[in-house]
């Protein structure tokens, strides 16, 4: 993470640049391979667009009172366990969650952002400062839904033919929800009574989450999550192969009626958490027609940002892999940075740990 004694050290480049596809030989000598630096890059921050940045900031402090107000090189900021980064912009951005749907008509490779909190008590807490749980509908034919996954009267998530005939529970504490924050973001807040509060939650969509996965190991060296035995032993989980597996049936609780896609899905452990992804919604006629995601630059939900030790060894390698630079390397606060572009069209920021002068 950012030194939080230092925050003014990071910047978020929210400008839109022109696209770049360079290689390793514009960097460096092509008679040496470019190699990916050891160490994995670590979450920081998440760029979003706001019509009003310093009331997303009073709204995000009194949701998360641990966090602080900051700017990050004269923009409105949060500081907790991830930095949220504001820039200005005059209108709405596209990508704002619609209630109505139940999901952002145009939808990038960003699902939403949140935090891992007790959920089980928080529908009061978060009535005393006016925030109010969007619907979680239990099935097909639900049509008032539960402001929690825990009093879903079934456990888990499952299919449309298995709720008929699932066991009835009681309801359970924690669980996920979600709430509607400024410009349209969906933020979800999960847990239970035994997890550690961190506002570090992303949750992403990718057309195949597996491969996206593997990308992540390959261009990034993240590792997937080991495999786990019957013995209570692990094992290091080898790269999805084949990797783009059909589908599975859609699931509740959910946010659509129509209910959540949640398999394949494909998770990362990147160097200081773990993230994942999910398959694109918008498929077989569930959304009218097939939506292919769009691209996260200039919507609510603009990039994901990750510090590095090496950020010229980084920009090296990845142009040597042939990946889309959207910025390159240049001044970013007392550090420096560039832009890339992932699977599915998600702006990645990679930021230098280091201060440059």
């Amino acid at each position: 993470m950012i030194d939080t004694s230092a925050r003014t050290s990071v910047r978020s480049l929210l400008v839109l640049g022109s696209t770049l596809v360079l290689s390793a030989c514009a960097q460096a000598d092509t008679s040496q391979p470019a190699q990916r630096p050891d160490a994995a890059p670590t979450l920081t921050h998440v760029g979003l667009n706001s019509t009003d940045p310093e009331a997303a900031v009073e709204w995000y402090l009194k949701l998360w009172p641990s966090a602080e107000r900051t700017t990050v090189a004269g923009l409105p900021a949060v500081a907790a366990e991830m930095y949220l980064v504001f820039q200005r912009v005059e209108t709405q951005a596209d990508g704002a969650f619609d209630p109505a749907l139940g999901r952002s008509d145009r939808q990038s490779a960003f699902w939403h952002i949140g935090a891992f909190a007790n959920t089980t008590n928080m529908d009061g807490e978060l009535d005393a400062i006016g925030v109010e749980h969007l619907p979680l509908y239990t099935g097909p034919d639900d049509e008032n839904g539960v402001w929690r996954s825990g009093l879903t009267p079934y456990a888990g998530t499952l299919t449309a033919d298995r709720i008929p005939n699932a066991e009835p529970v009681e309801p359970r504490p924690g669980g996920f929800s979600y709430v509607l924050a400024p410009d349209g973001v969906l933020f979800e807040i999960t847990g239970g009574p035994t997890t550690v509060a961190s506002l570090s939650h992303i949750h992403f969509f990718h057309e195949h989450p597996q491969c996206a996965a593997n990308w992540y190991v390959e261009h990034l060296g993240m590792e997937l999550p080991p495999v786990r035995h019957e013995d209570g032993t692990t094992s290091p989980r080898p790269a999805y192969e084949p990797c783009e597996d059909p589908v599975a049936e859609a699931g509740w609780p959910s946010l659509e009626r129509a209910g959540t896609i949640r398999d394949p899905r494909g998770t990362v452990v990147h160097g200081n958490g773990s993230m994942s992804w999910y398959p694109r919604q918008c498929v077989s006629g569930r959304c009218g027609a097939d939506q292919p995601l769009v691209t996260s630059r200039g919507q609510v939900l603009d990039h994901v940002a990750f510090e590095v030790d090496d950020l010229d060894g980084w920009r090296l390698w990845l142009g040597s892999k042939g990946v889309t630079v959207l910025e390159d390397i240049h001044d970013f606060g007392d550090r420096r940075a560039f832009m890339i572009e992932g699977p599915d069209r998600l702006a990645i920021e990679l930021v230098d740990a280091a201060p440059s002068r």
